[in-house]
């Protein structure tokens, strides 16, 4: 079994959140649809209506752009001060039969059975249990020996393509 130590940084925790948050494909095709519509009713409504589209744009890219740059990693960061056990020192390792997690809290080997689905950049590989949480894997952990993209063959073929 291939072993390795890492531990999460700050700017990790905030750089992985926004892996979790980037959109999936499906998510975009939604807000461009949303986004396009509102567009058609400022072009073609009524004058009442059209102020309505025209404040609905603004407020949601104002929203969109505030929250992903601004109140979402400020909060990760709050988060990341709070949440003491991920400032531990972690191992991965990687078997035939799934993906071990260690820290000095817990131990545990994830099934590839058990691995709902999985998503990486260029930095991190998020592995979620659950559609919202995740382990955090930075492919920094190559530096210590471990083999990250057998980690992501691995994950390609049991769990299937990176959400």
């Amino acid at each position: 079994m291939m072993e390795a130590k890492f531990r999460i940084s700050e700017k990790d925790y905030v750089n992985a959140l926004k892996l979790y948050g980037k959109l999936t494909p499906k998510m975009m095709i939604i807000y461009l649809a949303v986004a396009g519509g509102l567009i058609l009713i400022a072009v073609f409504g009524s004058p009442l209506i059209r102020i309505g589209a025209i404040g609905g744009i603004i407020g949601g890219a104002i929203v969109a752009i505030l929250g992903r740059y601004i109140l979402s990693p400020m909060l990760a960061r709050r988060h990341y001060r709070k949440y003491k056990a991920i400032h531990d020192e972690f191992t991965v390792g990687l078997n035939s039969d799934g993906v071990s997690i260690e820290s000095s809290n817990a131990k545990g080997l994830i099934p590839w059975s058990n691995i709902l689905k999985w998503r990486d950049n260029d930095d991190y590989v998020l592995i979620y249990l659950m559609p919202r949480p995740y382990h955090i894997v930075p492919k920094s952990v190559s530096h210590n020996g471990f083999d990250v993209a057998s980690l992501i063959n691995s994950l390609n073929k049991n769990v299937g393509k990176s959400a």
